[in-house]
Order: C-alpha cells, then sequence, then structure tokens
C-alpha cells in the first residue's frame, strides 16, 4: 500500500504540521528554486490547514520558534 503524502511550499504551514507530530518525509525544490515539504498525510491534516489560513490556529509561539 502506497503511503499518502501532502506537499505544501509554505514554510509557516510546514512549521505547524511538523510541530503538530506530522512526519516530514523529503524537502525538494521546485523550479523556482522553492522548498517544497513533504509530509506523511494524516487524516486530520484538514483541520491544521484550515484553522492555519482562516487565522484559527492557537498554540505555543514558543515551540515555533525552536524548530
Amino acid at each position: 500500500m502506497e503511503r499518502k503524502t501532502f506537499q505544501t511550499s509554505d514554510l509557516y504551514l510546514a512549521a505547524v504540521l511538523k510541530l503538530s507530530g506530522f512526519k516530514l518525509l523529503d524537502l525538494n525544490k521546485d523550479k523556482r528554486g522553492w522548498g517544497i515539504f513533504i509530509f506523511e498525510d494524516q487524516p486530520n491534516r484538514i483541520w491544521y490547514v484550515k484553522d492555519y489560513y482562516s487565522g484559527d490556529l492557537v498554540g505555543s509561539l514558543k515551540l515555533f520558534s525552536n524548530i
């Protein structure tokens, strides 16, 4: 069975996912040289993404600054 992944080029969203326990599988570059973060997907990922983009995400800024 193939592992499901989620990709983002948003550095801050990638940090949120990493802090939330998502496993970072790989980091690639697109043709512009920007980073593409590839995570092992989880069923609850949609809620983190939704809350991040809506501004409803809460958490420790201390943890965020230490990654």
